[in-house]
């Protein structure tokens, strides 16, 4: 699964257990599935299913006489078996099947359970036009992950279990159904104007991968090698579905390759599903992706779908081919897509976007571990198992992986994932596996690192400080570990690279650190221009490396690690002097990669002088690349100042990218003059791809401050807006909402919201807002049949106001004495 943007806000409390957190362990079974049968009709008009669920079932145990099943909010619950007299019991959230003859270990035994579904809460998702959306096409498409499968068919929805499946879907005549596995047929009734869809999965896999997608779809076919490769969406939208989805061959291609391990199923689809409530979804063999990210030609200048595409695809393997055995260890599901899609990248557009985006994904990583919680990689104490979805299982399980790649090499590498697919595959896997497989591939055993990476948590945070002894001529270097240790995070021990550049070469240096404090020194026969820790940028880590101002001009010119000039950009901007605006302006022109050149600008952008502006406006004029253009104007709306309003004011409406254009707005909005809201209020009527240029407009409209400004963004939640727009406007209105009770009001009655993802921003937004008088609203939403982001985005939120409630009782009562 694949979601960036929904975790919930930066402002908890730094406890990753909520309240109602208890220890979780795969469960006990009895008998094990082998094979489900799913026959359903839909019924569009009232939202329903109705389904016969066939199970064919194994004992594992002795003298077995029930069984459990999930199923929530069933009605009219028929069960039987073919071989002997079964009766039942349910209470609106399990079935349990009972029998009076004991069934020995290793028989078998099928169920037949009827039933109906209407409205479900969670799992299947229906979607349609009303008087708010009159153009929005129907759909239906489900979402098992973690455990919403028990809402629309009966399983043991926990990731341990594993079968075979088909499904037979009927739906009217004019739809397409798309579901796990290879298309066995189609069968049309021309009496009820319906067909049904017969799909089938030959390869086990867990019940929250059990999918299908269905509504009025274009079918556009592709392959790799033989098989299969298939993109639906909307009719009308083929041209933007080819450049959202068309690299898939090439990515099936690059993951089969690399990992010995050929695409293991019949065929592969992607669905662009409408209001999906995730960027992606990894079912087998058959992907659900945000209609959202098929998009058009200007929006492909800048923007690409391939990282998403070659995540959730790499869940072929990591998560659907070899599945966690429990959601402590999803992360060896979630850390491996995450890393997987960088490493296309890679592949497909070179070593400086790769590091980049790990780059990225570091800082999304430290801003959850500063700013929510601090948690290991693998726990099983938590509330709803989505709580565990969260940067630390996306983003900080990339830079692990990266880190045990760099330590094995190459070749060490891709064989010991191999020889971990093909010992599991089609089976669960715990952390333990992986470790296995490391140690009998290459010799290593890796549990040293495991221990403080995997099940400890926190990263080191280096301290290092060098100097240089002309009379004994050598560099000395310090390197201290300055993070606080404790049961949750202890001193780390890692090898660490030193690059000594001088000007006749580079003396490289390996250490092991493993110490609160080291001192190394290295004879060299003259002075390093500069001095790298950790050159190739393989540890997650924090440093606080303090050099001369020389130095860092050395490196912004010489490092030839993309991250490295970066790191001095950033060090010179922070400095601030008139030669580091220099320097920064050279390099801004003579920077090749644009994730260089972005970072700089806003470097630039930070050090707010009228000559670090004169910088920005020539590199507007000269740089066309529109990523390193959306910086340049976010790093010239730090200045007010008539010169930079003029350049915003000017790529408002002549950008080629919609994403420079929109940068641009928001720059007019953070000059704080009323006098562009005609412009800005002009700018809302522009229609643009996913609405990126109303966003902005809201965006600069917040920044202004003004009366006006809520009102216009109150308009823009309501019903019949985007939901790119409206929660745009939601988290706009919770930045500049403190003390206003009707912001608040409206908050609170868009908790309700059809839309789920309205829910989470208002949810998030009354946490950023901090009003208690929210608390009793936001409580409805912290248990029951929700969605878990949900739940959990309610819960932060309350345990903030709480905290913050508790933190003004001493000064209430010091008013009250008074």
């Amino acid at each position: 699964m694949r979601c960036r943007g929904c975790s919930a806000s930066a402002w908890a409390d730094g406890r990753f257990a909520v309240s109602g957190s208890t220890t979780h362990y795969a469960p006990d079974r009895t008998l094990v599935a082998g094979h489900l049968r799913l026959e359903f009709e839909l019924d569009f008009k009232t939202r329903s299913l109705h389904g016969l669920a066939v199970a064919g079932m194994t004992a594992v145990a002795d003298d077995v006489t029930e069984v459990f099943f999930d199923a929530v909010g069933f009605k009219d619950l028929r069960v039987s078996s073919a071989r002997r007299p079964v009766r039942h019991e349910y209470d609106g959230r399990r079935i349990k099947i009972l029998w009076q003859k004991p069934l020995p270990r290793g028989q078998r035994i099928d169920f037949s359970i009827r039933y109906r579904v209407v409205r479900p809460k969670l799992g299947l998702h229906f979607v349609g036009p009303d008087k708010d959306y009159s153009n929005k096409p129907v759909q239906a498409w489900t979402q098992g992950e973690d455990e919403y499968s028990r809402f629309w068919f009966p399983c043991h929805d926990a990731p341990q279990e594993r079968m075979t499946t088909e499904t037979l879907i009927t739906v009217p005549a004019s739809f397409t159904a798309v579901s796990n596995g290879r298309l066995a047929g189609t069968s049309r009734n021309r009496r009820k104007k319906s067909i049904t869809w017969h799909w089938k999965q030959d390869v086990p896999h867990s019940p929250y991968l059990v999918s299908f997608v269905a509504g009025e779809f274009s079918k556009i076919e592709a392959r790799w090698r033989n098989t299969p490769v298939l993109y639906y969406c909307v009719r009308g939208r083929e041209d933007d579905a080819l450049r959202a989805f068309g690299k898939t061959p090439e990515m099936i291609e690059f993951f089969s390759k690399k990992l010995g391990i050929p695409y293991p199923y019949a065929k592969y689809s992607q669905v662009a599903a409408v209001d999906f409530i995730y960027g992606g979804m990894e079912n087998t063999s058959c992907t659900t992706q945000t209609a959202m990210t098929l998009h058009d030609k200007r929006a492909h200048i800048d923007f690409s779908s391939d990282p998403l595409v070659a995540h959730e695809l790499s869940h072929q393997w990591f998560g659907d081919l070899v599945t966690c055995r429990d959601w402590s260890q999803a992360w060896l599901n979630e850390s491996f897509a995450t890393y997987f899609e960088a490493l296309f990248k890679e592949h497909d557009l070179g070593y400086d976007e790769f590091m980049y985006e790990l780059r990225e994904n570091a800082h999304a990583y430290f801003e959850e571990d500063k700013d929510r919680y601090r948690r290991p990689m693998v726990t099983n104490t938590f509330k709803n198992a989505n709580d565990l979805f969260d940067r630390h299982l996306y983003e900080k399980g990339s830079l692990i992986l990266h880190m045990i790649r760099q330590q094995l090499g190459d070749k060490a590498w891709w064989r010991s994932l191999n020889l971990y697919l093909k010992r599991h595959k089609g089976k669960n896997v715990e952390t333990i596996d992986l470790i296995e497989a490391f140690r009998e591939a290459t010799g290593r055993n890796l549990r040293e690192f495991f221990d403080q990476w995997i099940y400890k948590a926190g990263h080191p945070e280096y301290r290092v400080r060098t100097w240089w002894d002309a009379r004994q001529k050598k560099q000395f270097i310090r390197v201290i570990q300055a993070h606080a240790t404790g049961n949750e995070t202890g001193l780390f021990s890692l090898p660490v690279t030193f690059a000594l550049h001088t000007t006749s070469g580079v003396e490289r240096r390996m250490e092991k650190v493993d110490k609160k404090e080291h001192i190394f020194s290295y004879a060299l026969r003259e002075e390093p221009e500069f001095v790298l820790f950790d050159p190739e940028h393989t540890i997650l880590k924090k440093i606080n490396f303090v050099k001369p101002e020389a130095m860092w001009f050395a490196q912004l010119r010489r490092d030839p690690h993309v991250l490295g000039r970066i790191d001095a950009a950033e060090a010179l901007g922070k400095l601030g002097s008139p030669s580091a605006v220099e320097a920064l302006i050279q390099a801004l022109e003579s920077e090749k990669f644009w994730g260089a050149q972005t970072e700089i600008s806003r470097a630039l952008g930070r050090i707010n002088t009228s000559s670090a502006m004169e910088g920005l406006l020539k590199a507007l004029r000269t740089i066309r690349h529109p990523k390193v253009r959306r910086a340049l104007y976010e790093a010239l709306g730090r200045y007010s100042n008539p010169q930079a309003l003029a350049a915003l004011r000017s790529g408002s409406s002549r950008e080629e990218s919609y994403f420079a254009e929109g940068e641009a707005i928001r720059g007019m909005g953070k000059m704080r003059d009323a006098a562009v809201l005609p412009e800005l209020k002009r700018l809302l009527e522009r229609s643009s791809w996913n609405d990126v240029i109303r966003c902005a407009a809201l965006d600069a409209i917040a920044s202004l401050r003004i009366p006006e400004s809520i009102e216009i963004l109150k308009a823009h939640t309501k019903r019949g807006h985007s939901a790119s727009v409206r929660m745009t406007a939601i988290r706009a209105l919770g930045a500049i909402g403190h003390g206003r009770e009707d912001i608040q009001t409206l908050l609170v009655r868009l908790l309700g919201d059809p839309y789920l993802l309205i829910q989470i921003a208002a949810a998030r937004q009354l946490g950023i807002i901090a009003d208690e008088r929210a608390v009793t609203a936001l409580m409805k939403y912290i248990s029951g049949d929700l969605d878990g982001r949900l739940k959990r985005t309610a819960e932060e939120a309350v345990r903030k106001i709480r905290k913050g409630m508790e933190q003004e009782l001493p000064s209430a009562r010091h008013s009250r004495m008074s």
